[in-house]
Parts: structure tokens; sequence; C-alpha cells
């Protein structure tokens, strides 16, 4: 058996509808194939979930990484709303579940914790004239990160979710400088060791809500 190597990127789909230009333009004579962003509501969400991202999980996440289930974390969108766990069990996927990401909790996604500005400073060095373009440009610039980008995104999440705890669960807290490159031989392997007191403190809180 072939053994392929995880590098945490389980793909990226764009949001595009294909129409034949009713009009001549600068961009396209008519009668051209165009391609338009599309308007993303739950019906259109919910496909792209379930007929391109749960694949793509089953396909590419290593089997048995995660004895618990993979977790799809969504933002609180409206779209987003109408993809539920339930949702995915009534397809027959029983090994994946969707979560919501807590409200005004941006740092809890590690998209927007670093993952977007990087495929972006790349996306932004390669040119692009027309929206098929930039497609390519970006899905390029998705496969080309280094999977050490992607690995220290992941580390910094795991230290602000200590700062949350330490917090509270609040969000009054500064964004880390790890010195991840200086200090972290194998990012991809690597886990934040959790202050035992702050860990200690947190599950005392919770303790106190039951």
């Amino acid at each position: 058996m072939r053994i392929r190597f995880f590098d945490g990127n389980i793909g990226i789909w764009p949001f595009v509808e294909k129409s034949v230009a009713q009009r001549t333009s600068k961009k396209s004579p008519k009668g051209t194939i165009v391609t338009t962003p599309q308007s993303v509501d739950a019906d259109v969400y919910k496909n792209v979930i379930i007929n391109n991202v749960i694949p793509a999980i089953q396909d590419r996440f290593p089997k048995g990484g995660c004895p618990g289930g993979v977790f799809v974390q969504q933002d609180n969108a409206s779209p987003h709303k109408a993809m539920t766990t339930d949702l995915l069990r009534g397809h027959g996927v029983m090994n994946i579940s969707m979560a919501n990401q807590l409200a005004n909790s941006p740092d809890f996604n590690v998209l927007d914790l670093g993952f977007f500005n990087a495929i972006q400073s790349l996306q932004q060095k390669k040119q692009s004239k027309s929206i098929d373009d930039l497609i390519s440009v970006v899905e390029a610039s998705f496969y080309e990160l280094p999977a050490a980008s992607l690995g220290k995104n992941f580390v910094t999440l795991q230290k602000v979710m200590e700062l949350a705890m330490q917090d509270g669960g609040g969000n009054n807290y500064k964004l880390p400088h790890m010195r991840k490159d200086a200090i972290i031989k194998d990012m991809a392997s690597f886990n934040v060791k959790c202050d035992p007191l702050i860990h200690a403190s947190a599950s005392s809180q919770l303790n106190c809500l039951t």
C-alpha cells in the first residue's frame, strides 16, 4: 500500500457560476462562457460541503488519525446554520461532524489566524486578469503553501485556547509572539503544553456551571 503524507490541506473550492455572455464586453464577446461570483445561500453551501468537502476529507484525512471523529468548523454566517451534524448523518456520514465557531471568537478560526494571509501573500505575487485567472492563482497558492505554515497557525491556535482559558473564557488577551521558527523543530508534531494552573482554573469554572 502506498503511503501518503498528509500536509493538512483538504481542498479549496470557489463559489462561482458559469453562464453565457448575453452581450459583448471588453472582456468577452457575446456567447462566450463566462465565470461570475455565485450568491451563497443555504442550499449552495450545503451542496459544496456534502459533495466536495466531505468526500475530500474522507479521501485525504488519515484513517484512524482522529479516533473521536473529524469536526468541520464553520463560522456563524446565516447559510452555514443549515449545515448540521444531523444532516450529515442523514447522508450516511458517520465519522464527521459540524461544529460552529464560538461567537465573538475570531481567534479560534485557524484560517483567520494566518492561513488566509499566507495564501494571499502568495497569490498577490501572481498576475490575474479575470475571475478564472484569480481562481487558478488562489488554488495554486493554496497547494504551494508549505505544510509548516499551516502547522504554525495550529500552534498559535493552541496558545490562543490557553489564553482564553486564562481569561475565564473571554477574549481580553493579546495574540502571542512565540518565536516558532527559532524554538520549534518539528511544527507538524508540536503541541503547546497548557499551564496546569490555567487548566485547573478553567476546569473549576466549568464545574461550577454544572
